[in-house]
Parts: structure tokens; C-alpha cells; sequence
């Protein structure tokens, strides 16, 4: 294999989804511990015990979703070709990360991390690293996305991103900040051009268009909430047994990626 496959922490979940089918569930494995404490089964029984254990003893499948991301890097790897996703909330992220950080430092008083970490199976660059914690920095688009009440970590792919990162960086303890920034003036100038659309407005008078413009501007400017109210963290404890699934699964996507270039190898041959 020319390139080792290395996981970046962003990129974590989307290898850790199952094959369809290819696992038991939860609900499956009640059902095996029932069969099993039984002391005598029928013969329908019988064969759902051994189909279950099958599917407990199986050996794990990278799902589509982990397939593709492996072949959206292997392509990169080998032709340069990536992949591109936008979206407004992923492009306000992206362009308001630095004013995130800000945010979260005017509040904690911890500044962003630059030091990439690599071992043998990740490799990324922590957001921001105490002596015994990393924290992932999220920007949220709105203030009607933002987790204003919400207890529990909204995005569970963020679990799988922070314990990358405490492998990666040997901390115990990991948080997931949500931060509520403003959005610059290109965001709101778009947006206020998709609420014309939306309201179908072609050409919207002046008077339309200032009135657009102030709700739209109100809706994603925060500068009236306590920046103590702007951001929300998550605690997420480092999970061991969680890294050595991870491991296996960029094991196996390795074992794939190896496939990729042997496909790729035999066809220009």
C-alpha cells in the first residue's frame, strides 16, 4: 500500500456506523441472553439462538458510508480529487471559526491550539488543548440552532471527533463548546437574498428590502445576549474502549483502501 490510511478525527463517525445488518443490536442481544438462560428450546428457537449468535460473533463490515469516505480519500490520495460539500451552516463554520475561538477565550481565558498531533491511526490539530483536556470548538448558525436547553451533546459524530482527539493527544477529558457568532455581511447578504426568493420578491422595492434585511439582520446578529450566554459546552470522558473500536474500524478501511488500489493498479495494466 503506497499511503497508510490515517483518520482525521472530523472524518471519525462517519467510519464508525455499522453495516446494515451486519451487527447485532441491542434488542438482538436481549433476546440471545433470553434464549440462552433457557434450559430447554424448540426447534424454531434453537435456530434463532445460533442465527444470533452468528450475528454476535460476526466480524465487523465497514458500512457504505465508511466505504465512501475511504474512497473520497484514497481518490485524493492518488489523484488530487476531493470531494467538495457546502452548506450555509458548514460555510459559517469554516469562516467563523477564528471569531469562535475568540468568543470561547473571552469566556475561559484559553487561547487555540496550532500543534498538529499524528500517531499510528489519526492525525489533526486539536482546537484548543489544556493540560488535561482538549475542546472542539462548534459555531452555530443561528441563534434557533444553537443548544440553547439542550442537556446532552446534540451531534453524537462530535463524541467519536473528541475521543480521536484524546488518543491523539493523551488527555482524559474532552469538550465540545458550541459558540453563537454573528454572521459576517456576505452571510446576511446572501440569506437576505434567499428570504426575497422564498417570499418570492423578484425585485423587491426599497421599503421590501430594509425590512428584509432588519429581520434577517436580527436573526443572526447576537451582539444583545451575554457572551457567557454564547456558548454552551458538552463534557465528553474519554472512552477507551470507544478509541479500540475505532482503531479496528481504521483497520479494516485500511484493509479496503488496499482493495481501491489494487482495483485501480489491475484496470491500467
Amino acid at each position: 500500500m503506497s499511503n497508510i490510511y490515517k483518520e482525521h478525527p472530523s472524518q471519525a463517525a462517519r467510519i464508525m456506523a455499522s453495516a446494515k445488518g451486519a451487527s447485532i443490536t441491542d434488542k438482538q442481544l436481549e433476546t440471545l441472553q433470553g434464549l440462552l438462560d433457557k434450559v430447554k428450546l424448540t426447534e424454531k428457537q434453537a435456530e434463532t439462538r445460533d442465527d444470533l449468535i452468528s450475528k454476535r460473533d460476526a466480524p465487523p463490515q465497514l458500512s457504505v458510508g465508511a466505504k465512501t469516505r475511504v474512497q473520497e480519500q484514497f481518490l485524493f490520495d492518488k489523484f488530487g480529487i476531493k470531494k467538495d460539500f457546502w452548506s450555509k451552516e458548514t460555510d459559517k463554520g469554516n469562516e467563523q471559526e477564528d471569531e469562535s475561538l475568540n468568543l470561547f477565550a473571552k469566556t475561559s481565558g484559553i487561547k487555540k491550539n496550532e500543534q498538529t498531533f499524528e500517531n499510528d491511526y489519526f492525525i489533526g490539530t486539536p482546537d484548543i488543548i489544556t493540560d488535561d483536556a482538549i475542546i472542539d470548538i462548534k459555531t452555530s448558525f443561528s441563534g434557533s440552532t444553537f443548544p440553547w436547553f439542550e442537556n446532552e451533546l446534540p451531534e453524537n459524530a462530535y463524541f467519536y471527533q473528541v475521543q480521536a482527539y484524546l488518543y491523539l493527544t493523551g488527555r482524559q477529558n474532552g469538550f465540545v463548546a458550541y459558540c453563537l457568532t454573528n454572521s459576517d455581511d456576505l452571510a446576511i447578504q446572501d440569506e437576505t437574498r434567499r428570504e426575497c426568493w422564498r417570499q418570492k420578491i423578484i425585485d423587491p422595492t426599497d421599503e421590501q428590502l430594509d425590512a428584509i434585511e432588519t429581520k434577517v439582520f436580527s436573526q443572526m446578529t447576537f451582539d444583545q445576549i451575554d457572551d457567557k450566554l454564547r456558548v454552551k459546552v458538552y463534557e465528553i470522558k474519554r472512552n477507551d474502549a470507544v478509541i479500540e473500536k475505532m482503531i479496528e474500524r481504521i483497520k479494516l478501511c485500511r484493509v479496503y483502501y488496499a482493495e481501491l488500489e489494487n482495483e485501480i493498479n489491475n484496470r491500467i495494466k
